[in-house]
This record gives structure tokens, sequence and C-alpha cells, in this order.
């Protein structure tokens, strides 16, 4: 790819990170679950959108709905709970929209295909809901009470972490993978991909964890994430952030699409640019439950 190709495609990548960024950590805590539930909703469509191109159908609304739902609902409870969400909540939502998923089905007479439209459907919300609710989760992490009591809430400084190492990692992957990529990663799924981009990814994505650990030492001391800490766990984010691109790089490719959507310039869908974070966030949330 030309280096104006490879400029524009950059320019459009770190322009969506920054305005998620900039408008989950400033907006106020009311406008938050909005821009989640709309990002969720968008994904969910072009999701949905993929699996019709592919032959799968699905009921694409109803699943959007259940998506939309699952946020809302996790959000509503951790700030009730004056904390993170437990996750009874999540799982009292997925039951749900699971029962609900049945009973949709159970009026078509005319539908050959009812396992693959409930699959379908369930793979949606699962796909999108349960990991971008993590996102929600995030955000909740140790929420301060009151909530007057300051500006941010932490969690926004965990979603910077998670942004650092799911779009570093990409941006690493692409640009070294472009320059010295020889050996294929795996050519039935990405046939762009190779080890070397891997590696390269990896590296920059666990450096940039690693400096923004040692800028904000103050910030994250207090998720017990240091910087000797931060070589690790980056690696182990940045893992996750390529796991997620090379996933729906699949779907991509089982639904013989070239992007998931159009919405934004030389980056294709929503889901294209967020499918890495859609693995980096829930891999650093249960780091913090379950190590830190």
């Amino acid at each position: 790819m030309s280096f104006p190709g490879i400029a524009h495609r950059l320019i459009s990548g770190i322009s969506m990170a920054v305005l998620l960024f900039t408008a989950l950590f400033c907006l106020p805590d009311i406008g938050v679950p909005f821009i989640l539930a709309a990002l969720a909703a968008i994904m969910a469509l072009e999701f949905y959108q993929m699996l019709a191109a592919g032959g799968v159908p699905t009921f694409s609304r109803y699943g959007t709905i259940g998506v939309v739902a699952l946020v809302g609902v996790t959000w509503w409870a951790g700030v009730t709970e004056s904390g993170g969400a437990d996750g009874s909540w999540d799982a009292v939502v997925l039951f749900l929209i699971t029962i609900g998923i049945f009973l949709r089905q159970f009026p078509q007479k005319n539908n050959p295909h009812p396992l693959r439209t409930i699959g379908g459907t369930l793979f949606g919300v699962l796909y999108v809901g349960l990991l971008w609710n993590f996102l929600t989760k995030l955000l909740l992490f140790q929420r301060p009470v009151p909530p007057e009591s300051s500006i941010y809430m932490p969690g926004r400084w965990l979603l910077l972490y998670a942004l650092f190492a799911a779009k570093f990692s990409d941006i690493g992957a692409y640009l070294i993978g472009c320059k010295f990529g020889r050996h294929k990663l795996i050519p039935r799924i990405s046939p762009g991909k190779s080890w070397e981009g891997v590696f390269g990814g990896i590296f920059t994505g666990t450096l940039s964890c690693v400096i923004l650990t040692w800028c904000l030492s103050d910030v994250y001391r207090a998720f017990h994430i240091t910087p000797l800490r931060a070589i690790p766990l980056g690696i182990f984010l940045c893992v996750c952030a390529i796991v997620g691109d090379l996933t729906e790089s699949l779907f991509k490719r089982a639904a013989n699409v070239k992007d998931s959507g159009g919405v934004i310039p030389g980056m294709g869908g929503l889901l294209d640019v967020l499918d890495s974070i859609l693995f980096a966030v829930p891999g650093l949330y249960l780091y913090l439950r379950l190590v830190a």
C-alpha cells in the first residue's frame, strides 16, 4: 500500500480512537451510557449485516435491542450500587434475551433454518454485547463515592490504558507488517497479516503501555499497575487485541465482504476499528479482577 493510503488509514483510525476517548473521558456521567449504547448498536447492526451477507438469517433488530439493553442495565446497576457492576444483572439480561430469541422464533412458519437464525442472533449479542459491555464495567471500576468527588471516574483512566494497548498494537502491526512482513500469519483468514507485524505490534503496544504507566504512575499505581508489571500486562493485552482483529477478519472472510461497513473513511465500519478493543478491554478487566 502506498504511503498516502497508509496515512489516510492511520489518520482515520487514530481520529476514531481520540474521539472515543474524548467522548467517554470528558462527558458527564449521564452522557456516557448513551455513547456506549449508540456505538454498540452500530457495531451490532454491522455484524448482523455481515451474517446476512454470509447467508445467515437473524433477528437483527431484536439482537441490537438486546445489545443496547445489556449496556444500559449494566451502567444503571453500577451507578445505583455506587461501584462496579458485579455481573448479576448481566446474567439476568442475557437470560431474558435468550428466552426472547426463542419466543421470537416460535411463530415463524416459513423459516427453513431456525437453528441458524437463533444461533446467529444470539452470537451477535455475545460477540458485540457481551464483549463491549466489559467497557461499561471498566468505566464503572472503582467509581468514586459520591460521584461529585471527582470530575473523572478512575475507570476512564483504565479505558485510556486499553486504548493505548489496542491501537498502538494495531498501528505497530500495520506499519511494521507493511514494511518488513515476509512470513504470513494465517493466509486463509487474513492474507495481509504477517508474523513480523504481530511481533512489531506487540512491541509497540507494550512499549506504549510502559510509557503511559511511567508518565501516570500515581494514577495506575492505585490499580497495582507499575511500569514493570506493564510489560507482561501489555503483552497480554496486545495478544488479545490481535486475536480480536483476526476474529473479525475471519468473519469478513466467511461473509465474503471487505469491510463491516462504510461509516469511517479509509477504515470501513465501526467494527473494523473497534474489533481489537472488543478483546483488549475484557483482558484488562479480568486482570484487574483476578490479578490486581
